[in-house]
């Protein structure tokens, strides 16, 4: 299907280069920052999004557990903070990204976003708020890129349907390094007051190419699809296109959107991604299922279908919402060949499915709830080599038409337990109820961390039994996931109920100084 997979051309690629702006020339004898092992670079942590973290926090010492500081924002903070070395990085609902000290939560620098107001809310939207709103401005996490052949230090994240690359450290810290638009309908000009296209999708760096997805949520007339950008400029390198029917065709109607955050295979070469629902339906050939692209052209490695979409005929498959929106955890390298060999995901059917990278060929799928407009993994688990931990969220409610299947006793408003831990074969180790969360999941000192959807409060869980040890109090709830790291956990907090009082949290034990 050649028009599924858009290589661009000499001529549009002079087109789009109109979208972008570049602002700052190349710096020589930049200064490369390293990357240390208590540091939180990206969302999930790395490019495979383990959500797993290094910290000498202790199942005691989390007991103890206390503010060390707050910066308030002037909206939520959904995106999962990233830390390297003295500063926190996150962006808000409010147009701002942020740099802030990660000892003492100070500003370091704010870069104001341009505006989209297609987009609801807007950056400083009164109540009452729209709280069926999928996010605010900024809704992916930053990619923190060290310097490299006379390009500085990069925060690169995306605003909108623009994905931007900030200056990180240095003199010219702050300042935007470049700008490229990547909307709902590409082959036209941007349209900012009627195109509320975001990129949901955190970036990953793999060499000089930005991969990341884009998300028309739902909108009439644009489309979801897979971009991989040039690091150096931001320009487009290949785009994959899952907005289409299966001879290939671009829809335009709404749906392909891509949610999740690749997942790199460096050994493989391949990039994973799950696709959401259309029109809550899981139509073919990309809707509701997982691909594998190839790494360096964006071509179609293998498509993954869930069991319970085979031998369905479009269309005729339950209108549950049913979406793939969470990342996929990759890990367990073949000692001899370093290939990963774990490949998971969890969908908003309830299911964790483990796949085999290579093939996408299904090894095990384990159903917790059943899941729904509200419900599943909505979140991205974590997993720790051994054990992949991961909460559920509410339950099959939200939607206009009430559940999707009345008859079935498992599609409830409110579906319990709501967190689960799965052994490498597909069996629970355990599962407990209480944990129902929008956020993703980390493990962290044999601990689990989660954002809880109902309660402004972080939980901390014995990754062990599922135990609580401490449960974390919060002036709002947090939706985003949360950072492990040294002796701290950072967070954002905030949601479509609730603009304030959000922003960035930091808890160490009573209190102290955040160290790395």
């Amino acid at each position: 299907m050649p028009s599924v997979k858009r290589r661009l051309p000499v001529a549009a690629a002079a087109v789009v280069l109109l979208l972008g702006a570049t602002t700052l020339p190349p710096t020589a004898g930049a200064t490369v920052t390293t990357i240390g092992p208590s540091d939180w670079p990206t969302y999930g942590h790395d490019a495979q999004h383990t959500f797993a973290g290094v910290t000498t926090l202790t199942k005691s010492s989390a007991a103890t557990l206390q503010p060390a500081w707050f910066f308030p924002t002037g909206d939520a903070v959904t995106a999962n903070p990233i830390t390297v070395g003295p500063t926190v990085y996150a962006g808000s609902w409010d147009g701002y990204f942020y740099a802030v000290n990660r000892a003492t939560g100070a500003l370091r620098w704010k870069y104001q976003l341009k505006p989209q107001p297609a987009i609801s809310p807007q950056p400083g939207s009164p109540a009452p708020r729209d709280v069926t709103t999928d996010g605010g401005l900024v809704t992916a996490s930053a990619w923190f890129q060290p310097a490299s052949g006379g390009r500085p230090d990069l925060v690169i994240f995306a605003g909108g349907y623009t994905l931007y690359a900030l200056v990180a450290t240095g003199a010219h810290s702050g300042q935007l390094y470049w700008s490229h638009d990547y909307t709902g309908l590409p082959e036209q000009p941007p349209d900012p007051n009627n195109d509320s296209t975001r990129i949901f999708s955190s970036p990953v760096v793999v060499g000089n190419q930005v991969i990341f997805g884009v998300s028309s949520d739902g909108e009439t007339g644009h489309r979801g699809y897979v971009a991989s950008a040039n690091i150096n400029n931001g320009n487009p390198i290949w785009e994959f296109q899952t907005d289409v029917n299966t001879a290939g065709v671009i829809q335009n109607d709404g749906c392909g959107g891509v949610w999740s955050s690749p997942s790199v295979d460096g050994v493989r070469k391949l990039v994973f991604v799950g696709v959401a629902d259309c029109n809550l339906q899981g139509l073919p050939p990309y809707n509701e299922r997982v691909l594998a692209l190839n790494l360096a052209t964006g071509a179609l490695a293998w498509v993954f279908t869930p069991p319970r979409l085979a031998g369905v005929p479009a269309g005729q498959d339950p209108s549950c919402d049913f979406d793939f929106g969470a990342t996929l955890n990759l890990g367990s390298p073949n000692p001899a060949t370093g290939a990963p060999t774990f490949l998971g995901i969890g969908g908003k059917d309830g299911t964790y499915y483990r796949l085999d990278p290579g093939t996408g060929a299904l090894q095990w799928a384990h159903n917790v709830v059943f899941g729904g407009f509200a419900g599943g993994f909505i979140g991205t688990t974590a997993d720790d080599g051994s054990r992949t931990y991961g909460a559920t969220a509410i339950g099959d409610v939200g939607s206009s038409s009430g559940v999707c299947e009345p008859s079935n006793p498992a599609d409830t408003p409110a579906q319990e337990p709501s967190i689960h831990a799965f052994n490498r074969d597909g069996t629970l180790a355990w599962e407990q109820s209480g944990s129902a969360s929008y956020g993703s999941t980390t493990v962290a000192g044999g601990m689990v961390f989660v954002g809880l959807a109902a309660t402004p409060a972080v939980q901390v869980r014995d990754a062990a039994t599922g135990g609580v040890l401490n449960s974390l109090s919060l002036a709002a709830n947090c939706f985003c996931g949360i950072v492990v790291a040294g002796n701290a956990v950072i967070f954002g907090t905030g949601s479509p109920e609730q603009g304030a009082p959000d922003g960035i949290y930091a808890f160490t034990p009573s209190g102290t100084t955040p160290t790395g």
